[in-house]
């Protein structure tokens, strides 16, 4: 009796629901392909293939799969590095949610390197935030968190409150799955709310989901069960197969702990059955696990179906090429993210070098303008003598600073061939330095002591010329004797 108000429960939802969403989504795709037959020979014809990829991932899959790798190759015979990485990471997404994780994960990181390449910031959004699903999905949740947080830190620098929504949720979901309940309970709350205000349906059974697998671990298992069964009608109001197949395998597992052996069973067939819909080998997994339980020892037929069911799909998951496929993967992002930071931190060197050469190259300038008011002043001519000297000392040497980088790449470092360079450039610049010095003494100081004697310097009289030999002369300068 229980099944039969179940079942009719499950059919008003889809009933109320699907039938308005399936109209609007065949004009849509209608549409999108009239678009990519349009411009099947230019760029334009890019973004439809990707959106029909988008349009048909959770129903029909392997037709996702060919509008995007079309939509990729379109994209590569021009050249179109966008929409190149665009495909890729719908390539990775369709992959992912069909358990091809190793595919998926070579998918967005490559797409996430052409992202960075042309600066897309909202696609290198998207890519972090697809990347930390995959290696959370292979129970990675320490190195997903990682993602999402970079893909968070993004988002609020561009406002994207949207995808800060889903990128919380998804940190809400790594959390709960680390056993960390008030962390995931805290972020969970924070997409929630985002997605109450924007009243996103289409992302709402994730995280309502989410919400009540929080809730189940805190004992609330009335209130996980409400969450529960509110994201089952999201998720049937827009076809998202793989969100039902969480949700009925969270409900089936709720009602197997409290023992309630025929909901759980009757939950576990729907969420297998929306699992092999979408081709969920995740879904699949933890479906037929439940089912090879339930009929355990009761039903040895069904107990080796489901096991068989529930093998295949963790297989497909988690087999040792596909596990060292994605660790050879995340060797190599590693590495890659690494050099990109040291790229980064040469460059912000670079740029404290540069600011200073320029600071110098104004403040020489500047020095030689303070020296040549100080000589038309009462500056002492020490202070002036000294001054200039220091000033053509600075130019000099940073002019050799300046050249010194070149004088490296043209001698290729090599030791015995810079000397020589150094040493001839030398010869040109220590004359010109000498005369120069020469130049400077003569214009300022001497200048400025011409212009401004000294104030005890008072002038010494000179003696009219005398006659040799004159006798009166010599009386004269005689000295009187007393």
């Amino acid at each position: 009796m229980l099944n039969h108000i179940l079942k009719g429960m499950v059919c008003l939802c889809l009933l109320t629901g699907i039938a308005p969403d399936t109209y609007a989504q065949k004009n849509v795709l209608n549409q999108l392909k009239i678009q990519a037959a349009r411009h099947k020979n230019d760029t334009a014809g890019v973004e439809p293939l990707r959106r029909l990829s988008l349009q048909l991932q959770a129903t029909r899959p392997d037709s996702a799969l060919i509008y995007a790798q079309q939509g990729l190759e379109l994209a590569r015979k021009f050249s179109f590095k966008k929409g190149e990485a665009d495909c890729m990471n719908r390539l990775g997404v369709v992959l992912w949610k069909n358990g091809k994780y190793d595919q998926a994960l070579s998918f967005l990181l490559n797409s996430l390197k052409i992202r960075e390449e042309i600066n897309d910031r909202l696609g290198i959004l998207k890519s972090l935030s697809d990347i930390g699903i995959v290696y959370s999905d292979q129970l990675d949740n320490v190195k997903a968190l990682s993602y999402h947080f970079k893909a968070k830190a993004v988002a609020e620098e561009l406002h994207e409150t949207a995808r800060l929504g889903i990128i919380l949720a998804n940190i809400g979901n790594c959390y709960i799955k680390l056993n960390k309940v008030d962390s995931a309970l805290n972020y969970e709350m924070q997409a929630y709310t985002i997605k109450q205000t924007l009243k996103d349906t289409a992302t709402m059974p994730n995280t309502l989901s989410i919400l009540g697998d929080i809730n189940y671990k805190m004992g609330h298992t009335a209130l996980a069960l409400d969450y529960y069964r509110v994201s089952i009608s999201y998720a049937a109001k827009v076809n998202d197969q793989n969100s039902l197949a969480d949700s009925y395998n969270s409900v089936a597992q709720l009602y197997k702990q409290k023992g309630m052996a025929d909901s759980s069973i009757y939950y576990a067939t729907l969420a297998l059955n929306a699992a092999k819909a979408a081709l969920y080998p995740e879904g699949i997994f933890h479906a037929g696990n439940l089912l090879t339980g339930a009929y355990r020892g009761k039903n040895d037929h069904l107990e080796l179906q489901y096991l068989k069911t529930s093998i295949a799909a963790k297989d497909s998951m988690f087999n040792a090429e596909k596990i060292r496929q994605i660790q050879t993967l995340s060797f190599n992002e590693a590495a890659r993210q690494e050099e990109i930071a040291e790229e980064k931190h040469r460059e912000e060197e670079a740029r404290i070098v540069n600011l200073q050469m320029v600071g110098i190259a104004v403040f020489i300038p500047t020095f030689f303008l303070i020296v040549l008011l100080l000589s038309k002043s009462r500056t002492h001519r020490k202070v002036i003598e000294f001054m200039s000297v220091l000033a053509l000392l600075l130019a000099f040497e940073f002019l050799t600073l300046f050249i010194h980088p070149f004088v490296q790449r043209i001698s290729n470092h090599l030791p015995v061939l810079e000397l020589v360079i150094l040493v001839c450039l030398a010869s040109v610049l220590v004359p010109f330095h000498h005369k120069l010095t020469h130049f400077m003494h003569e214009r300022l100081v001497h200048g400025h002591q011409r212009q401004h004697p000294p104030a005890n310097n008072t002038p010494v009289p000179v003696p009219s010329p005398e006659k040799k030999g004159s006798k009166a002369a010599a009386a004269k300068r005689k000295p009187a004797q007393g």
